[in-house]
């Protein structure tokens, strides 16, 4: 039972890995002219895949990136990993991690042009204390740590047997997420056994709205690193109209450091 536990452990990281992590290099070429500039000229799509059937990819031109949550027809790079252990290790930079380039082994440029981007992401995930100075960057890295959130709370609502369960007696509705009167904004709709994510305000009226009152208290909430009802107590976060419904995500947000690291 431990080991299938283990398993399904490293199977919930991977899918975390490829489909709410890899999205945000949609947003980083969006914002980043510096990732514009290592991306210029190139045209192609890179696929991330497991032997277990696991896939994702992204598809790089004009200076921009889609993220395709399934199979490429025609990818012109597939990285190739034996399991999910391996793909993990890739993402956190640990141990065995080499996959196996099954196509496009020889298109260096476009490999190399991937890395850079890649430390460019971890560089905006991660920043230090005088990038989080400029306001701009601060907006941006707030809505890529909370993007990634908010897709990964998607996929755990999905496969994880412990978030399903939560989801299960909870009301439908729409919660709104945001910080402060004009700062990032994403929502999440739960309906009909399933659940979509957005960013910006929704179309109808939410169920239920979540306003933190800036932007360290919603990444800290969203990384279980503080104490939500004490926040709340203090007016740091306000919720109103549906709660149930704002309770079960709450409790799913947790969740989210066991697997990947926010």
């Amino acid at each position: 039972m431990r080991e299938i536990n283990q398993s399904l452990h490293r199977k919930i990281k991977a899918r975390l890995f490829l489909n709410a992590v890899l999205p945000a290099f949609e947003d980083l070429l969006h914002y980043s002219e510096r990732a514009q500039s290592i991306i210029s000229g190139r045209d192609f799509s890179l696929r991330f895949q497991t032997s277990s059937g696991l896939k994702s990819t992204l598809q790089f031109n004009n200076q921009a990136c889609q993220f395709i949550k399934t199979r490429h027809p025609s990818s012109d790079i597939i990285l190739h990993f034996l399991t999910e252990e391996q793909l993990n290790n890739e993402f956190e930079n640990k141990g065995f991690r080499i996959p196996l380039p099954i196509k496009g082994a020889s298109r260096l440029a476009d490999l190399k042009a991937f890395k850079a981007l890649s430390a460019e992401l971890e560089a905006c995930l991660r920043p230090n204390e005088k990038q989080l100075e400029d306001p701009t960057f601060e907006r941006f890295h707030v809505g890529l740590q909370l993007g990634i959130a908010l897709r990964a709370l998607v996929e755990l609502t999905l496969h994880e047997p412990r978030s399903e369960r939560i989801m299960a007696n909870t009301p439908e509705g729409i919660a709104y997420f945001s910080i402060g009167a004009e700062g990032y904004g994403a929502w999440l709709e739960w309906r009909n056994g399933s659940m979509t994510a957005g960013k910006g305000p929704p179309e109808q009226q939410p169920d239920v709205s979540v306003t933190f009152a800036d932007a360290d208290t919603a990444l800290k909430a969203v990384g279980n690193r503080i104490d939500v009802m004490a926040a709340i107590g203090l007016g740091n976060i306000q919720i109103s109209g549906l709660v149930p419904l704002a309770d079960a995500l709450g409790y799913i947000f947790e969740r989210i450091p066991l697997y990947i690291a926010p």
